[in-house]
């Protein structure tokens, strides 16, 4: 009734075939190289606070016509000017934008966690629904056979006068629809074997030898409150909206700093002159000074970029709370599911022990006489068909099961062990 063992050697682990994958796809690839950009990106923030240097040269031609009583000048020209700027205080601008990109950095961090965690729901479900398809086509292919052995004996009998007509054709009725639950069956497993193909980027070497993984029941909370509370703590696509709207803030902060208040720096330049502005020879000029600029646009566009500002802060809140709201959702609808597949499974699973008590009466009554043939076939099919369907009430139970843990933000490579 199931499929034949398999040496566990050859048999293909989930867990082996994720752990690859999670340093080879391309979505694992695209989000560690938006956090390597992010965590690029607060070194150069960084460099706010560090001194600037600047060299400005050249070498060309000068001509001046001078006022009357003195000489006009044609003179080749040098000139090098070195300036070093450091800055002393901007009212805490730099320093914003600095936290910014910390936390844009662990919004990356996070996003990083919850392409993990999504890749490892996808693999998941494209292994098990391949797994599950070819448990169900092999019972189908099973049912099928059998059915249409019992035909064959019904339809011989007929010929030899001890059978009923009837029963041939109600054989043959339901040899049909055996061969149209097989052909849905081959059906689904290819949609399966094209959503692995596309996960793994290869194909199922032996579906026969597709090991399923333990259901991990021990990382379940015992109630659903307690899971949306875990999910709220943890989910990474929460978290990483989190860090969205504190970037708002601190941004809020670095606009109303630089838009509203001046900027402090200490300059020091030394300037070489040669043949430069009109005066022949050899000049050098040094200077030391604390400066402090304040450019202020006369439209008052700086109260614009603010307004701006807080409204990219409101927006993030509110996507945050709908982040929260979709995510409890997600958790509450995710445990209905388990719930619905656990009991599923435990009514089909009992449905397949009841057909095999049923099969083993009917075949003792059959050959007492008390039984027809057709109803030992019916209850062989049953049988099948119950089996058939208990297994693939199963799978939905290790689905509905990690697709609770991805929505808490659990979904580790363990889970799936």
């Amino acid at each position: 009734m199931a499929l034949s063992p398999v040496d566990a050697l050859q048999a293909e682990s989930l867990t082996d075939l994720v752990r690859p994958l999670l340093k080879s796809h391309n979505l694992i690839k695209a989000s560690q190289s938006d956090l390597k950009a992010a965590e690029e990106r607060v070194k150069e923030t960084r460099g706010g606070w560090y001194p600037t240097a600047t060299v400005t040269t050249h070498y060309g031609k000068e001509r001046q016509n001078k006022p009357t009583a003195t000489d006009d000048t044609n003179l080749v020209t040098r000139q090098a000017d070195i300036s070093v700027n450091q800055l002393v205080w901007d009212f805490g601008a730099t320093n914003s934008r600095i936290k910014a990109s910390k936390l844009t950095a662990k919004a990356s961090d996070f996003t990083v966690e919850s392409t993990i965690q999504d890749l490892i729901l996808r693999a998941s479900v494209a292994f098990l629904n391949v797994d599950r398809s070819a448990r169900v086509l092999t019972f189908a292919r099973e049912s099928e056979a059998n059915i249409k052995r019992q035909t064959e004996l019904e339809d011989a009998l007929v010929r030899k006068g001890a059978g009923l007509s009837s029963d041939v054709l109600q054989a043959k009725a339901t040899l049909s629809g055996a061969q149209a639950r097989r052909v849905q069956a081959e059906g689904a497993l290819a949609v399966a074997r094209n959503a692995y193909r596309a996960v793994f980027h290869t194909d199922s070497a032996n579906l026969s030898s597709l090991e399923k993984p333990i259901i991990p029941e021990q990382l379940i909370p015992p109630t659903v409150d307690e899971a949306i509370q875990t999910a709220l703590r943890t989910n990474p696509k929460l978290r990483a909206a989190d860090m969205g709207a504190a970037v708002a803030v601190e941004t809020i902060n670095s606009t109303k700093a630089a838009a509203f208040y001046p900027k402090f720096d200490i300059v020091a330049s030394t300037t070489y002159k040669h043949n430069a502005g009109g005066t022949i020879g050899h000049q050098e000029e040094g200077l030391a000074k604390l400066q402090m600029s304040f450019p202020f646009n006369l439209g008052l566009t700086s109260i614009n970029t603010l307004k701006a500002s807080k409204s990219d802060a409101a927006s993030a809140n509110s996507r945050v709370g709908e982040t929260r709201d979709l995510i409890e959702q997600l958790v509450r609808d995710s445990w209905s599911n388990l719930a619905t597949a656990k009991a599923t499974h435990q009514f089909l699973a009992n449905q397949a022990s009841i057909s095999a008590e049923f099969l083993e009466l009917a075949r003792k009554e059959r050959k007492l006489g008390n039984r027809s043939l057709l109803d030992v076939l019916n209850g062989e099919t049953a049988l099948i068909n119950a089996n058939s369907d208990a297994t693939s009430a199963r799978t939905d139970v290790v689905i509905a099961t990690i697709t609770l843990l991805n929505a808490m933000g659990r979904l580790e490579l363990k889970a799936i062990q």
